[in-house]
């Protein structure tokens, strides 16, 4: 048989086997409707995650110092953390970001975004809507009984113009007037209903809280956040996306070796509680000092530095020390994780803390390492697994203090008995879901 001739047959062969295996896939999968995870990955593979923040001058960024609202801290969180490709989506531009692309109408009410929602999201098409709304309704006192009825419309609008759109609800942040945040309350207390009400109709809505995330600290003025507010936006928001696109990566909360362009300490060398602890025994240092240096360092320039004097060998003598101002929401698979590098016997009785949002504290929890020793400085130092002059890891499961939230991460000496001096240095810290 001529050689040309098999080829020929070898080759339409070929093709035929492509097109039964092409054929096979579409017809085992045309009856499986996507799920709301794989929809949107299955587009962001190609140009990223298409999300609009949607909303008034809090989307837009009244009361941030950079005018970026949320929308700068959640693509940082997004890109740098997640490593996920996004593109924030809209008519409006404001803020200093890569993408600063979103639909924040200064002073507008739920009814001026539903007089323009179509033809936004025509142009978009966004797989992700981040509505916050409401908060001009209530300062404006604008039918605040209908209110409620306006956002479901909104939603209801939303969810038909886009096919398959998740939208992520808001129940909105306080504000300082009282009259004004009274309004909000009632307003925010029928959200839950109205998004369980989209749920059971098959829409793909979800609510997140804003409105206890903030405190009257958190606000710029009357009715903005601040960058610390926005902050904690960003954190919500970002929680919430993680469960949305739920691809079985790892969801980073915080990561830091304190290098430039990283998370930085919000407090230097300040003391939450202590006793009987005082400063280093040189430089007339009066406390623990807890702050980065460059002397020595588990990767990078930067790290951590602890260091004080233990004055009493009946104690108690402990020293917290406040160091991150975070928002982490902490679920069943949250890990902790950190090098510690203690320089004396001392040193290694210092472990992370963390103050939660409901009065309790990871010292206290039971939370263990990898070792099964509880995080907490007097029980690290008594583990014995922590050895001096050279680095340690600290690794252990938050999941016992799953539904939780971090509201301030702490350094911590604690040690029963013992006197003298102690220092080390602590790097590499990092808060994450689904950490192998």
């Amino acid at each position: 048989m001529a050689k040309g001739y098999v080829d020929n047959v070898v080759k339409f062969a070929g093709v035929l086997g492509v097109l039964a295996a092409a054929s096979s896939v579409l017809i085992c999968c045309a009856s499986d409707p996507p799920s709301e995870s794989a929809s949107v990955e299955s587009r962001a593979e190609v140009a990223g995650v298409a999300i609009m923040p949607l909303g008034d001058s809090i989307t837009d960024g009244a009361g941030s110092s950079t005018g970026s609202s949320y929308r700068a801290e959640l693509w940082k969180r997004m890109v740098d953390l997640a490593g996920y490709s996004i593109d924030f989506v809209g008519s409006h531009r404001s803020g200093q970001l890569p993408d600063i692309d979103n639909e924040g109408h200064s002073g507008w009410r739920i009814d001026q975004i539903a007089a323009n929602i179509d033809g936004w999201l025509g142009t978009y098409k966004p797989q992700i809507v981040l509505l916050h709304i409401g908060t001009n309704d209530m300062n404006q006192n604008y039918n605040v009984a209908t209110a409620p009825d306006r956002l479901s419309a909104l939603i209801d609008q939303i969810a038909a113009d886009v096919p398959g759109v998740t939208i992520v609800v808001a129940q909105i942040v306080p504000a300082l007037d009282a009259a004004i945040n009274g309004r909000i309350v009632t307003f925010n207390n029928a959200i839950p209903s109205i998004v369980q009400s989209k749920v059971s109709q098959g829409k793909k809505v979800r609510l997140v809280d804003m409105y206890h995330a903030l405190g009257n600290a958190d606000l710029a003025d009357t009715l903005h956040p601040n960058d610390a507010g926005y902050a904690k936006m960003a954190s919500l928001w970002y929680s919430h996306l993680e469960r949305i696109l739920a691809d079985g990566r790892e969801w980073p909360h915080l990561v830091t070796g304190l290098e430039s362009g990283q998370t930085a300490p919000t407090w230097l060398d300040t003391v939450e509680a202590s006793s009987n602890v005082g400063g280093y025994p040189c430089c007339n240092l009066t406390r623990m000092e807890s702050s980065p240096r460059n002397e020595l360092t588990h990767g990078g320039s930067s790290a951590l530095m602890y260091s004080g004097s233990d004055n009493s060998a009946t104690g108690p003598s402990y020293s917290y020390n406040r160091v991150f101002d975070v928002h982490v929401p902490v679920s069943s698979d949250t890990v902790l994780s950190y090098w510690v590098f203690p320089q004396q016997a001392n040193g290694t009785f210092v472990a992370l803390d963390f103050a939660m949002t409901d009065g309790s504290n990871l010292r206290d929890s039971g939370v263990l390492d990898q070792w099964g020793t509880r995080v907490h400085p007097q029980f690290q130092g008594e583990g014995g697994h922590l050895a001096v002059n050279q680095w340690n890891l600290v690794r252990a499961n938050l999941g016992r203090l799953a539904g939780k939230t971090i509201d301030r991460i702490h350094l911590g000496y604690d040690q029963p008995t013992g006197t003298g001096a102690f220092r080390g240095y602590v790097d590499d810290i990092r808060i994450s879901d689904g950490a192998n």
